[in-house]
Parts: structure tokens; sequence; C-alpha cells
């Protein structure tokens, strides 16, 4: 019974120091955001549409930062406890660590699952919609259908975009498109449909197309390749194409099994299917890897420069998960061996020091 009383009291002190570093870190992330927003003013787009953005985007800025407010809030959480000895008593009354960590590890979790929830059902919804109203009020020429497809308005062009994607190269690729070629009073003459598709920045070059006149006076056509010129910018696809990192995990499997059917590139959704499926576990690195430093810093009653280091390694872990992703073109192995990579080598760092205490 004690051992849960002190449980919970461990939980509620870590909870409330994550929610409050999350809180925090949300808020400057979204002022460094506003002020970046601030400067694209134009168009329909105004501080009320650019409010509507920022608080739309804000889920997928929490899912961004969550792992990092669980290292500071787990060093600040414990931190405080071992500041005032209770960690200490609770040792002396028989709590050990591994129930701390136990202790800790539910608190996050709770935290964790809501996130999940939200990531899996709100996230994607909200950023594709919030970038596509963004890139309608700015231009004009980007609308989010109903079930998903992207419509764009590219000069005397009309296109339906059932599906877009991000090739290893950052290049946007597309398949499944209706293209509508119109007159001058936008009356459409012509009808177009192509397999795939991609955009060089001036012109859409088209495979697999099939053209057909609205009012049947001139025959079907079918071409291998077609070009058509657009007054189309590359800036606004790198917006209205959601990145693979937003996607929910189901979506992430048919977005893999569409582009190998195509026999297209599928490595930027592996290994956003990776990060997905391995978040848990880089949150529990965080976890691993601040526990030595509270630990360590109620020992030595050195609890700023503990909570320094923890920081700095966990930066360090960032830093390293940004390269195993560069490197996952020219690494031989499995893909999810590398992306579990990073988090593995912290876990273990983590459990290494803690042992040394």
């Amino acid at each position: 019974m004690i051992a849960g009383i002190l449980g919970r009291y461990v939980g509620r002190a870590v909870l409330a120091a994550v929610l409050i570093v999350a809180v925090l870190l949300v808020g400057l992330y979204t002022i460094i955001e506003l002020v970046r927003e601030s400067r694209d003013l134009t168009g329909d787009y105004g501080v009320v549409e650019m409010l509507v953005y920022l608080a739309q985007t804000t889920p997928s800025r929490l899912y961004d930062i969550f792992p990092f407010a669980v290292l500071i809030g787990t060093l600040l959480g414990l931190g405080g406890l071992a500041a005032t000895r209770e960690l200490v008593a609770m040792r002396a009354a028989g709590f050990d660590r591994r129930q701390i960590l136990i202790s800790v590890l539910a608190a996050v979790g709770l935290c964790l699952a809501v996130l999940f929830v939200v990531s899996e059902t709100l996230l994607p919804q909200l950023e594709a919609r919030a970038s596509a109203e963004r890139d309608q009020a700015r231009s004009g020429q980007v609308r989010l259908g109903r079930y998903g497809a992207l419509w764009l308005r590219d000069g005397h062009l009309m296109l339906r975009i059932d599906y877009s994607s991000w090739s290893a190269r950052e290049t946007p690729e597309f398949s499944q498109l209706l293209i509508y070629r119109l007159d001058d009073a936008m009356r459409p003459l012509q009808i177009l449909t192509a397999g795939t598709a991609s955009h060089d920045g001036s012109r859409w070059r088209l495979s697999d197309v099939a053209a057909r006149t609205i009012d049947g006076s001139e025959p079907p056509e079918q071409h291998a390749q077609l070009v058509l010129e657009s007054t189309l910018s590359y800036d606004l696809f790198s917006s209205a194409v959601t990145r693979p990192r937003m996607l929910a995990i189901a979506d992430l499997i048919d977005m893999i099994k569409l582009l190998g059917a195509n026999e297209l590139n599928t490595e930027p959704y592996r290994q956003a299917l990776w990060n997905r499926l391995f978040y848990p576990l880089n949150v529990l690195a965080m976890i691993l890897i601040s526990l030595p430093f509270a630990f360590g810093g109620a020992r030595h009653g050195g609890r700023g420069l503990s909570l320094l280091a923890g920081v700095s390694l966990g930066l360090m872990f960032f830093v390293v998960s940004r390269l195993v992703r560069g490197a996952a073109l020219l690494w031989p192995g499995p893909l999810w061996l590398l992306m579990l990579m990073p988090a593995l080598l912290f876990g273990l760092l983590g459990l290494v020091l803690l042992r040394r205490l």
C-alpha cells in the first residue's frame, strides 16, 4: 500500500513537470512559427488565418517536442524530489529505483497513450487541412478535396491529384491525376488522365496519359509521356504535399503498398513508418537517460550541472537520430535496425550510468 502511495506521488510529480515543460516548449515553438509565418502574410492569408493555422498545427509541434519534454520534465520532477531529500526517504522506506522507474513510466505512458491516439486520428487531418487552407488563402490555387484529393488550379489547367508523395530526393511525386484543360472563359475543353506525374518547377511531366475532348470533336489519344507548361512554383508543393512523418501508420502502410506497386521509391515512407513505431522507444530512452542525472544530482548536490548534462545528452540523441536518417540510403542492413539504433544505444547508456550509481 505504501509503495502504491509513493508510486502515485512520484508519478504526479513527474507528470506535472512534463506537462509544464511541454506547454512551455510548445509555446516557444509556436512563437518561432508565428514570427516565421508573419513574414508571409499575403492575399487572403491575414492575422486571423495565421492564428487558425498555428492552432491547427499545435498537435504536430507537441508530437515533435514531447520526447524532449519528457527528458527535461523527468529531470525536474525527480530532481525536485531529490532536492528535498524525499527520494532518499523513499528509498530508505524500501521504495527502490526500479519502483521509481515504473512510476515514471506509468505517468509518461499515460501522456504517450493520449498523444498516440491524437497522432493517429486528428494530427494527419489537421496538418493536411491547415497547409491546404493556408496555401488556398495565399494563392487561391490549392484546395483539399472531401476525400483527401488535392485540387490545383494551374493557369488554364484544373488538376485533381488523388495521391501525392515525397521521393528520397525530397521532390514531390503524384499519381492518379485527372486534368481539365480550360478555355479563356474557364470552360472545360479537354479531359486528361495520367497514371503518374512530377513537376520540375515550370512543367508537368505526365506518364501513361489518356486524353479526350469534351465535345467528342477529336478522337481519343494515348501518350506514354506528355509535358504541360505550368505556372505553379515549386514552393507551393513543398507545403501542400503532406510530409511522410505527419501521416498515420495505416496511411504510411497504404502509401508504401501504392508506391511499391507503381515501382516508385518507398524509402521516405518506410523511414517515417519505423519512426512512428519506435516513437515510444525514443521516449523510453529519454527517461533512461534522465534517471542517472536525477539520482546523481541528489547524491552529489550538483542539480544544475546534472540537468545540463542530461539535456546535453538528450540533444546528442536528436543529433544522432538525424544523422541516422541521413545515412539510411547508405545503410546495407535492415532499415528497422538502423532506425532503432539511437534509442537502443542511448537507452543502454542510461542503464549503464544508472547501474554505476
